[in-house]
């Protein structure tokens, strides 16, 4: 091979590279992130390797600001990915993870972290969810896999009337197709049903056994409705 050849193919390999390394995140995440999904963001900025990810919203949850870049040993699993990350700040725990897209579907991995949400769920008129290792992965409309834990922190007066300060906890898992979120307090007497679908539907029932006396007014105010041994609500909507 001639000096000449040596160097164009060198030029090729070392533009080849380059092209690879300068890729726009935006690009990257066009692929992975279906357009009606889990997740969406507003815009992205930077390379493959470390770019931000703008006004990101995980359903209906704002997460805001985060960085991310491209995971390439899924490549050799057959998928596309990238990580996220918002580091912690005052107050804030921060939110990491990783989503993914191949032949199988779209993937969310380890995911941890708390965010705040609002007007989601039916009788929780503010709350926290803190995510602990938590995965999903959706395939042909149907949740495949789920492992890890959610915590639901709801606030206000009501739910601080029903000493439920600590939260209500669960694991995640699939069941008849849909992602299942089932979240119970220490004492099981306040419990959250949260169904969610690959299409982003969701089913949400809150049911709070025997309240005090004093509390009914608020329940029923908030559009509680009474059952054998204490309160109903359930709703419905989408995520996305």
């Amino acid at each position: 091979m001639t000096v000449s050849k040596r160097f164009w193919y060198m030029a090729a390999a070392l533009f080849a590279i380059a092209a690879v390394a300068f890729t726009p995140l935006r690009w990257v995440v066009g692929a992975v992130v279906p357009e009606k999904s889990m997740l969406a963001a507003s815009g992205a900025d930077g390379t493959i390797w470390s770019g931000r990810l703008y006004d990101v919203q995980l359903g209906k949850i704002g997460i805001g600001t985060l960085d991310a870049g491209f995971q390439p040993l899924g490549l050799f699993l057959g998928r596309a990915g990238f990580w996220f990350e918002q580091p912690s700040t005052a107050g804030l725990p921060g939110f990491r993870g990783s989503v993914s897209k191949g032949l199988g579907g779209v993937a969310a991995d380890g995911v941890n972290g708390a965010v705040p949400v609002a007007e989601i769920l039916p009788g929780f008129p503010s709350a926290q969810i803190e995510f602990d290792n938590v995965s999903v992965a959706f395939s042909a409309g149907t949740c495949r896999v789920a492992s890890g834990s959610v915590r639901l922190k709801p606030e206000g007066p009501l739910f601080a009337a029903l000493g439920v300060d600590a939260g209500l906890m669960g694991r995640v898992r699939c069941e008849t197709g849909d992602l299942l979120l089932p979240l119970a307090s220490a004492s099981a007497m306040e419990r959250v049903e949260l169904r969610i679908s690959a299409d982003g539907r969701y089913r949400a029932t809150v049911q709070l056994q025997q309240p005090g006396a004093e509390i009914a007014p608020l329940l029923t105010l908030a559009g509680f409705a009474p059952i054998s041994g204490g309160f109903r609500k359930s709703g419905k909507g989408r995520f996305w």
